[in-house]
């Protein structure tokens, strides 16, 4: 009678897992940045008072497929990279993984921050004149003037 040698299951390597870990939190953050992207804002036309309000402007803005690309090309380059770099002595596989998540979370970071700097200067900027205040993304604006304002 024989017996069968099986060998032991083959380990995952370290590059393995933290580019599945990678793919993981790029949908992750690519997630996240959606409420970064979406927001609105309702200022009130220079000149209002709260008893006399001449009208507002409406800022809406939207997810930008501008922030998805970057934030998957940090991914994609971060692996690609990565596979390129196995086995080497300085920046191996792992760092240069590292360096592209590190990317993927630093464009969400960012997304995050420009929706709070955004969303003040757009209430600054119409309370100076700026009916039309310059944003980053997929932003629109108009003018809502109320009746029997001049």
């Amino acid at each position: 009678m024989t017996t069968a040698v099986t060998e032991p299951p083959a380990q995952e390597s370290l590059f393995t897992k933290d580019a599945r870990k990678l793919v993981w939190i790029t949908l992750l953050c690519l997630f996240l940045q959606v409420p970064g992207q979406t927001w609105s804002a309702d200022p009130q036309l220079p000149g209002s008072i709260d008893t006399h309000q001449l009208g507002f402007v409406q800022i809406d803005a939207r997810p930008w497929i501008g922030w998805a690309l970057v934030t998957i090309g940090f991914a994609v380059a971060g692996f690609v990279v990565g596979v390129a770099r196995r086995g080497a002595a300085r920046w191996d596989q792992d760092r240069v993984l590292a360096l592209g998540l590190a990317g993927v979370v630093g464009v969400t970071a960012l997304v995050w921050v420009l929706f709070i700097v955004q969303w003040q200067w757009v209430f600054w900027a119409v309370a100076h004149g700026d009916l039309h205040p310059f944003t980053i993304g997929d932003v629109s604006s108009s003018v809502h003037r109320l009746e029997g304002a001049p």
